[in-house]
């Protein structure tokens, strides 16, 4: 799987229909993420630094997930979160699979749709509260999972 919409259509559609698709997830992306910029832009004028210290707390909370109950097998665990995280990201991201063990799963993402919008709106730190809880969600589907990133797209 790379991200591109025909991975995962049941029926595949030409380039101008998938150019189409993403154009308007990309619009929604982007309108969410200039919700979020305003909301934060009015809170810190209304509560100064705190606002941002609030957001940080969101961020640590995140990583507070409770593992699920009926954790597996962590082989079998990390391929299963993978192919969702996979699903979850066709059309807002791009990438390459450069790592595909049975203990070990490494990708290199060229493309992430809420990077692009957080980073034109000038708040990519913002955005990262989107990144951060990666960690956390691997944690919480199964505590034996690790969970490495070297970079991200959000900060450049």
């Amino acid at each position: 799987m790379t991200g591109k919409l025909n991975d995962i259509l049941p029926t595949p559609v030409d380039d101008a229909t998938e150019g189409a698709i993403l154009e308007l997830l990309q619009r929604k992306m982007t309108g969410a993420c200039l919700i979020a910029v305003r909301l934060l832009h009015a809170a810190e004028r209304r509560f100064g630094p705190e606002a941002c210290e609030l957001i940080a707390d969101l961020m640590a909370e995140q990583a507070q997930a409770q593992p699920r109950a009926d954790a597996g097998e962590p082989e079998a665990d990390l391929h299963t979160f993978c192919d969702s995280l996979e699903r979850g990201c066709v059309g807002s991201h791009l990438w390459e699979r450069i790592t595909d063990e049975p203990g070990r799963i490494g990708y290199r993402f060229t493309r992430c749709m809420w990077a692009e919008a957080f980073r034109q709106r000038g708040e990519p730190e913002l955005g990262y509260v989107l990144c951060a809880g990666d960690e956390p969600a691997v944690k919480a589907y199964n505590p034996a999972l690790t969970f490495e990133r070297t970079r991200t797209l959000m900060c450049g």
